[in-house]
């Protein structure tokens, strides 16, 4: 029983950061990629680009008039830029917010689950919560099992004080949750 206690003891990670917008944009790329929503959009708007393209292509093979068309030009241009420049800085912009509002985090992640403190409260999180997990350069990610992964949990790896933090910090979400 003793031995028990004293792994749990070891199993335990802590993380004391700051959220910066580029984590936050590894986050929601890593998200992005489990998700089948956004590839959906963007797929979409290669299809739908592809075809306005095609369509001022073939009038001006034409000949017909030029200025109908070009519509159909700066329309696919719009939403490429869109999908693919505009989004995603406007949601990361707007998630960094959400998740500064309240300070600076102090996070525990042990074989219970995660908790995270900050100034606007505390909450803890049980492993079913986020059962899977992706790595990207700086962080740990952690989502829910939903199709969406509506919930989004990051994990700077910064944030671990100790020599073997991120080493440690993955054993334990391996031994816990999957990842993808």
């Amino acid at each position: 029983m003793e031995q028990q206690v004293e792994r749990t003891a070891e199993d335990c990670v802590a993380l004391e950061y700051q959220h910066t917008p580029d984590e936050t944009r590894q986050a929601l790329r890593a998200r992005a990629k489990v998700t089948g929503a956004d590839r959906r959009m963007k797929y979409m708007a290669i299809v739908i680009s592809a075809v306005c393209v095609g369509t001022f292509a073939v009038s001006l093979a034409g000949g017909e008039r030029l200025a109908v068309d070009l519509q159909s030009l700066v329309f696919a241009a719009v939403m490429c830029l869109v999908v693919f420049v505009v989004k995603p800085q406007v949601l990361t912009r707007q998630l960094h917010r959400m998740a500064t509002r309240h300070g600076a985090c102090r996070t525990r992640v042990d074989d219970t689950g995660v908790a995270v403190t900050n100034a606007g409260g505390s909450t803890h999180l049980n492993w079913t919560a986020a059962p899977r997990y992706t790595e990207t350069a700086d962080t740990f990610v952690l989502l829910s099992g939903d199709k969406n992964a509506s919930c989004l949990i990051v994990l700077p790896k910064r944030g671990t004080a100790e020599p073997g933090g991120v080493d440690a910090l993955r054993a334990l979400l391996d031994r816990h949750i999957s990842r993808i």
